[in-house]
């Protein structure tokens, strides 16, 4: 799965896209949700600053889980 680039938010079903993806596809494509389908503007996306923070802990926790499993392997 890729990562989210400058996550933005649709206030309507709350699912969080990258914001060059959402700005592409509302201005080249539809002017909707690609998700639920509702009426939308760019002005209207929600800036999700929380999202890089919470992508760069899991990215911490899955090389600490990887790191853990490689030390245990060698003590066998």
């Amino acid at each position: 799965m890729e990562k989210l680039r400058d996550a933005r938010l649709c206030p309507h079903c709350s699912k969080l896209c990258c914001f060059s993806c959402i700005r592409r596809w509302l201005t080249e494509q539809r002017a909707q949700c690609p998700h639920c389908r509702a009426p939308l503007q760019l002005r209207e996306l929600v800036n999700c600053r929380w999202a890089e923070e919470v992508t760069q802990q899991l990215d911490t926790l899955q090389l600490c889980s990887l790191t853990k499993h490689e030390d245990n392997d060698k003590d066998k």
